[in-house]
C-alpha cells in the first residue's frame, strides 16, 4: 500500500523550525516532540507545564524536561537558568581535575541543565549513574564546555551501539572538542561517519579474525575504502586472508591489503575470478614450458 500526503490537510497549518526536523528527530524523545508541537501550534498562549501536560497526555515532569531540552537546543528562549548563550556557569574544578561527588550534587542543584543531563543520561543508558560517570558528565559540560545536547547525542549513540561505558563517552567527547564539533548538525555528521567506520571494520575484522581489537586509523581508513568505495565482498576478504596465510604462513594486515589492492586493480569481483585467472596463467606457463622442451629436443637431435 502506498501513502501520499492529503492536500486538504494543508487547509490549516502552523510554522515549525526546520532545525527540529533536520537535527532533532534522532535525539529528541517522543514527549519532547509532542510538547514542542503543542507550543508551536499555540504560539500566542503562555507556556504553562500543567496545561501542556493535560493537552498532550504526558506528565508535567516530562513537559519540564522537554522545555529544558528545547531551550538547550536553542529552539526556545528562557529568562532564567536555561538561557543558552549568556549564562555564566560557575567553575567547580580545574581542567585537570574532575568534580567530586559533592561538587556534582551542588552543580546539579545550581544548574537545571546539569540536572537534566544527568537524568537524561540515566534514562538513555537504562540504569543509575556511577559516581565517576556523573563526575565525567559534569566535567565535560562545566570545564570542557561541551553542550548538553551534544553530550546526550554521544550517550544515545553509545547506548545504541553497545558502547554504554563512560570511557567511550569521554573519549568521543574529547575528540569532538579537539575537532571543533560544536553544533548538532556537525555532531550528527560525525556520528554518521563513526557508524560507517564501525560497520566497515566489523565486516573486515570478522573476515580476518580480529574482532576483539580496536583498529588503527589506517586500518579504519582501508576498511571503509574496501567496503564502501570498492565494494569488496566478505568472500573476497576471506580469500585475501587465505592467500596471505598460505603465502606468509601467518596473517599480516599490510600484506593482505596489498593483495586486495592488486585484485581490485585487476578487476576481480569474486573468488571465481581469481581462480579463473590463475588457471589461465598456469596454461600459459605450461605452454611456454612445452615450447622450451620441444626446442631442446630438436637441438639434441642436431
Amino acid at each position: 500500500m502506498e501513502y501520499r500526503i492529503n492536500p486538504t490537510a494543508f487547509s490549516a497549518v502552523f510554522t515549525l523550525p526546520a532545525a527540529v526536523a533536520d537535527n532533532h528527530l534522532k535525539l529528541a524523545r517522543g514527549e519532547h516532540i509532542k510538547v514542542l508541537l503543542y507550543i508551536m501550534r499555540n504560539m500566542t498562549a503562555p507556556i504553562e507545564p500543567d496545561t501542556i501536560a493535560e493537552a498532550v497526555g504526558v506528565s508535567e515532569y516530562d513537559v519540564k524536561e522537554a522545555l529544558l531540552y528545547w531551550a538547550d537546543a536553542g529552539i526556545l528562549n528562557s529568562d532564567g537558568a536555561l538561557e543558552k548563550k549568556t549564562e555564566i556557569k560557575p567553575k567547580t574544578t580545574s581542567r585537570a581535575e574532575k568534580p567530586s561527588r559533592n561538587d556534582v550534587a551542588r552543580r546539579g542543584a545550581e544548574d537545571e541543565k546539569i540536572s537534566y543531563l544527568l537524568r537524561e543520561t540515566q534514562l538513555r543508558l537504562g540504569r543509575n549513574l556511577k559516581s565517576n560517570e556523573a563526575s565525567t558528565l559534569v566535567w565535560l559540560y562545566d570545564d570542557e564546555g561541551l553542550d548538553v545536547s551534544l553530550i546526550l547525542m554521544i550517550v544515545q549513540y553509545a547506548a545504541a551501539h553497545n558502547k554504554a561505558n563512560i570511557r567511550f563517552i569521554e573519549s568521543t567527547a574529547v575528540d569532538w572538542i579537539n575537532k571543533g564539533i560544536d553544533t548538532v548538525a556537525a555532531a550528527d555528521a560525525e556520528l554518521n561517519n563513526m557508524a560507517v567506520c564501525e560497520q566497515a571494520w566489523r565486516i573486515v575484522s570478522a573476515a580476518f579474525g580480529l574482532e576483539r581489537r580496536k583498529p588503527s586509523k589506517k586500518e579504519t581508513e582501508l576498511s571503509v575504502m574496501w567496503i564502501n568505495d570498492w565494494k569488496i565482498s566478505r568472500e573476497m576478504l576471506n580469500a585475501a586472508y587465505e592467500e596471505c596465510v598460505n603465502t606468509k604462513s601467518k596473517f599480516s594486515f599490510p600484506y593482505t591489503a596489498k593483495i586486495i589492492e592488486s585484485w581490485h586493480e585487476k578487476g576481480y569481483k569474486t573468488p571465481e575470478d581469481i581462480m579463473g585467472d590463475k588457471k589461465a596463467e598456469e596454461k600459459e606457463d605450461f605452454a611456454a614450458y612445452n615450447i622450451d622442451l620441444f626446442e631442446k629436443m630438436l637441438n639434441a637431435k642436431d
